[in-house]
Parts: structure tokens; C-alpha cells; sequence
């Protein structure tokens, strides 16, 4: 599967990407606010076979996919839009950047594709996630692309978009 943007592809991840996710995954700083540590060489290659597997279950309940610069073809990230488990039409995300590709507006042009899919094309209902109160710049990036600030408690801070705010921000068809 694959998405598009003006510079980005969106791609289930392939095997030969192990050295790509690995470069990202066991960078302390882009792991900095994640709930696992930096990524082991033999633990990139479990992700990566794991996100293959996932993404041949059907129905499909996890896109980890991988972002790719469309004029490069180089992976500078990875981005997950996971179905969650207690509740119907709703679904997290995730996703980490490369960091010699921060600042320059990738993640908000993934995550903005992520939030398309999963309204327009996955009929999804809300999409939600949060990230550490620290990380200002994830905070932002949700931000950008329409997310409104749900709770905050503590060391967290709680973003969501539903569907009736997509629509009322993009039109029912609109691509971001």
C-alpha cells in the first residue's frame, strides 16, 4: 500500500529499509519521548517484519508504514495508524522522523496524509494520540493539521480530530 503527498510517499516498510529505520529507531534524541528505548539492529529487524505481517492481515488493522521522500526514494521516518482495540472507527498514531530531516514540515505532511486516510478512505471516526507535555514540536505538528488539545494531564498532553472536525476543516472529499 502507498500514499502520496506533494513530497512524500507512504509505504508499507520492505526489508531492504533496515538500515534507513535503524538510523532513526536507535537515535536516542528521536526516541527521546517514545516509550521504548533507541532500537537494537536485531530489534529493527523484528519491527520491520513485523509491520510486513501486519500489513498482510486482513482486515488490516495497522498501517506502520514508512515515509519516503518522493525525490530521493530515501525512508526519513516511519508513521502507524492503528485501529484501537475497545472502540470502533477509532484509531492512534505515531511517528518518528529522521532527525537531519526535522524542521522542515515532513512530519506535519505525513501525519496530515494519515489523518486523510483514516477519515475519507477508512470511515474512521476519531483519531487521536498525545505525546510527552516536553515535546513541543509534536505538539505542533498536531496542531498544524487541525488537532485540537483534548486533556492534559501531568507529564501528557492529549490531541484529537473526529470526523465532523476533519469535514469542517477539509470539506467530506478535500485532500490536505
Amino acid at each position: 500500500m502507498q500514499l502520496e503527498t506533494t513530497r512524500l510517499l507512504i509505504r508499507d516498510f520492505i526489508e531492504t529499509d533496515l538500515d534507513a529505520v535503524y538510523a532513526y529507531g536507535s537515535d536516542p534524541e528521536v526516541v527521546r519521548y517514545m516509550v521504548f528505548p533507541p532500537s537494537t539492529l536485531d530489534g529493527t529487524r523484528e519491527h520491520i517484519a513485523r509491520c510486513m505481517a501486519l500489513a498482510n492481515e486482513q482486515p488490516r488493522r495497522s498501517y506502520d508504514m514508512g515515509i519516503v521522500l518522493r525525490s530521493t526514494g530515501t525512508i526519513i521516518g516511519g508513521i502507524t495508524l492503528g485501529m484501537l482495540e475497545h472502540a470502533d472507527n477509532e484509531a492512534a498514531f505515531s511517528y518518528l522522523l529522521n532527525r537531519a530531516w526535522w524542521g522542515q514540515g515532513y512530519a506535519t505532511e505525513a501525519l496530515a496524509e494519515m489523518l486523510r486516510f483514516g477519515f475519507v478512505q477508512l470511515g474512521l471516526q476519531r483519531i487521536a494520540d498525545s505525546c510527552d507535555s516536553e515535546n513541543i514540536a509534536s505538539a505542533r505538528v498536531m496542531e498544524k493539521c487541525g488537532m485540537r488539545l483534548e486533556r492534559e494531564e501531568d507529564d501528557e498532553r492529549c490531541y484529537v480530530m473526529t470526523a465532523s472536525d476533519y469535514q469542517q476543516l477539509h470539506g467530506s472529499h478535500s485532500c490536505m
